[in-house]
């Protein structure tokens, strides 16, 4: 199965613009929540082929994975009165602020582990469960669902770690750098982003999955884009 990431609003950046920011209406644990009507259909297409069923299974298996994810940013950004939101979108999540603010790198980190942490330790305890033989007797109905769980929290929360923004890895390789060499650290990773998307990208264009490839593409114009504008800033 392909990849779904998440991704978190930069700690340190901006307001959300118009438009991203949820409206008043659904909330979970307090944090507003918005769901893009895309991010169901993207969780269609890359639960493939499947019965309706084990369809509709699979898509309610990556709404929890991913609202988990993102409740871990949400509630680490609360401990740091930040007052966090939560949107579900395309091609995943994404944690924002209703009250920005500077932050260290230590804290940004902090914030950018929380997500992957949740879902690691969500799938790896199924996992360890389904090795250790918890499920033995189970149906097999049950193991399907356990490994849906499996994928959507350990598998896509160890992805999320890879050092490419606008990853949760990239945002703790960008504090590392900016830790050691302050703003030449964030263009430095920023490059790294650039140029580790365009060596996966060409692996899957000739590996013919396009679903990475399209995410790569995305990604690498994303950081293109946020380079240049690092660039021309004083």
């Amino acid at each position: 199965m392909d990849n779904f990431p998440n991704q978190y609003a930069s700690p340190g950046g901006e307001p959300p613009v118009d438009g991203q920011q949820p409206r008043r209406g659904l909330s979970i644990f307090g944090f507003p929540l918005r769901i893009d009507p895309f991010f169901f259909v993207t969780a269609w297409l890359i639960g493939g082929r499947q019965e309706p069923v084990w369809m509709v299974v699979w898509v309610v298996t990556v709404i929890v994975g991913v609202l988990a994810h993102e409740l871990g940013h949400a509630f680490a950004g609360r401990r740091l009165a930040m007052q966090p939101w939560i949107r579900l979108m395309a091609f995943g999540g994404m944690t924002g602020w209703m009250r920005p603010r500077v932050l260290t790198p230590w804290q940004q980190i902090g914030i950018s582990i929380a997500g992957p942490a949740v879902g690691i330790t969500i799938g790896g305890g199924v996992l360890l469960a389904v090795l250790g033989g918890f499920f033995a007797d189970a149906p097999g109905s049950v193991l399907r669902i356990a490994n849906y769980v499996v994928w959507v929290n350990l598998g896509w929360g160890v992805l999320n770690l890879l050092p490419i923004l606008p990853l949760d890895g990239g945002h703790i390789a960008s504090s590392l750098a900016e830790m050691v060499a302050g703003r030449r650290g964030r263009i430095a990773a920023r490059a790294f982003s650039i140029v580790l998307t365009v060596a996966i990208g060409l692996w899957a264009l000739s590996a013919g999955d396009w679903w990475i490839l399209i995410l790569c593409a995305v990604f690498t114009y994303a950081n293109v884009q946020a380079l240049r504008a690092e660039l021309t800033t004083s």
